[in-house]
């Protein structure tokens, strides 16, 4: 096979973790990190939602999206220190 007929996924065969891709930066970096960050935001807001309900309020599913952002925050940074220091 020559160089043109090369496919995307013939290129790296390596599985690389959600961290790793995190911190090797690209593309591929910054979606893993908004992913971290949608996801964090999504569950800590059901979460909320679901104590908003069990308690009759309505302000702890914009406490469970900001502790979600938080997070997700966190885990970008925590993976970026983590590169930096391996």
């Amino acid at each position: 096979m020559n160089q043109s007929q090369k496919k995307w996924w013939d290129g790296d065969k390596e599985l690389r973790s959600a961290g790793e891709l995190v911190s090797g930066g690209g593309i591929s970096g910054a979606f893993m990190t908004l992913l971290y960050v949608v996801i964090g935001i999504a569950f800590w807001s059901l979460v909320g939602y679901g104590l908003d309900l069990l308690f009759g309020t309505r302000w702890i599913v914009w406490l469970g999206a900001l502790i979600g952002a938080a997070g997700g925050f966190y885990l970008v940074y925590y993976h970026m220190q983590h590169r930096k220091t391996s």
